[in-house]
């Protein structure tokens, strides 16, 4: 009876989870405007999926053409740590390009904002959904622009995505539509006459609106001039929330890609969470992967202004000949990002230290 009775109040404190219980304080220090991390944009974002066959098949639909990969199966054990498992993992996995890739070499290192990184976990795995209210802390959808969502929404349906919600019009007079891929991930479709297939935005649910733009600041994120968000409460009603909202966003710009993030705050229900923790495997939107020119440097500045991380810098992906790594670290919420930019292979570094 007394187990039964600990496990209750667990429980129970579990569902009374309020957002503002994360954090009393922003972890995030105050920056120094005249340092500037050499973040260049956003390379891709990833997504968990459980079938991989079926996943690509609804994103080839949603307009990702073309692809990078397959990637190896499995990789070195400091890849593995980088993304939070002790052990060799299993995948399969590819990143996929909306559109067609241009002729030529492919720098992984360098933002497109056309890419997203799907895997599918074979080993280990993770039953976790992906988040099933759209105001859950952490990465909840991303919007896609198209010249057509109604068509696009119907063939989509047809290639594995279900609950197909809107269009509803926004304040702005756009369109918006929402649809589930196979697993239950989140992709807004935003309807626009002069843009086809393109990313529009990630949004991530947040706790602290002013500490998370602190946060994606750092990271060379900043708020449009017209930042109000353009959006419409009949697609959260749709999907399931109360009429009456309270929430804030801002849409953050950045400055040398222009990729685009939009942070969301719900008061009113509040945001439900917290985000999963690592293993960074659970299925859904995950992480997103920002390049930068100068990796030691910008890890250094996050490092002294309260970032936290989830290893030391993965060489990836050729072991001792890798000429690239990444890391992963924690927005306030605990939100995965990651940084991707140039090494030196290791085994020149061992060399070099060496001989001196």
């Amino acid at each position: 009876m007394k187990t039964k009775t600990s496990v209750t109040a667990m429980l129970s404190a579990v569902l009374a989870f309020s957002a503002g219980d994360l954090f009393a304080e922003c972890p995030i220090s105050e920056t120094n405007p005249e340092q500037q991390l050499h973040v260049t944009g956003r390379i891709h974002f990833n997504i968990n999926v459980s079938d991989f066959d079926e996943a690509k098949q609804f994103y080839r639909t949603l307009g990702f053409l073309d692809q990078v990969g397959p990637f190896p199966e499995t990789n070195s054990i400091e890849v593995s740590n980088g993304v939070g498992i002790d052990d060799l993992y299993k995948i399969r996995a590819e990143l996929i390009y909306l559109g067609k890739l241009p002729d030529g070499p492919v720098d992984l290192t360098v933002p497109t904002g056309r890419f997203i990184d799907i895997i599918e976990w074979l080993e280990p795995t993770r039953s976790e959904p992906p988040y099933a209210d759209i105001n859950h802390l952490g990465i909840s959808y991303f919007s896609l622009f198209d010249d057509d969502i109604i068509a696009l929404g119907e063939q989509l349906e047809e290639a594995g995505g279900t609950d197909l919600t809107g269009p509803v019009r926004l304040s702005n007079g756009a369109q918006q539509s929402m649809i589930k891929d196979p697993d239950g991930t989140y992709v807004a479709l935003h309807q626009s006459s002069g843009k086809s297939a393109e990313v529009d935005y990630l949004n991530i649910n947040v706790t602290d609106l002013a500490c998370s733009k602190k946060f994606y600041a750092m990271l060379g994120l900043e708020a449009e001039e017209s930042s109000a968000v353009a959006e419409s409460n009949l697609l959260y009603e749709a999907l399931g929330i109360d009429a009456d909202i309270d929430r804030t966003g801002v849409m953050l710009n950045h400055r040398v890609d222009g990729s685009k993030i939009r942070l969301s705050e719900w008061t009113k229900p509040v945001s439900l969470g917290p985000p999963y923790p690592a293993p960074i495997n659970h299925l859904g939107l995950q992480r997103i992967n920002w390049g930068t020119t100068d990796l030691e440097a910008d890890i250094a500045l996050l490092k002294s202004r309260g970032v936290k991380f989830l290893s030391d810098i993965a060489p990836c992906c050729e072991g001792d000949a890798s000429t690239f790594g990444f890391i992963i670290f924690e927005d306030p919420d605990g939100i995965y990002n990651q940084l991707m930019g140039s090494i030196t292979p290791p085994a020149i570094a061992r060399a070099e230290s060496s001989k001196r």
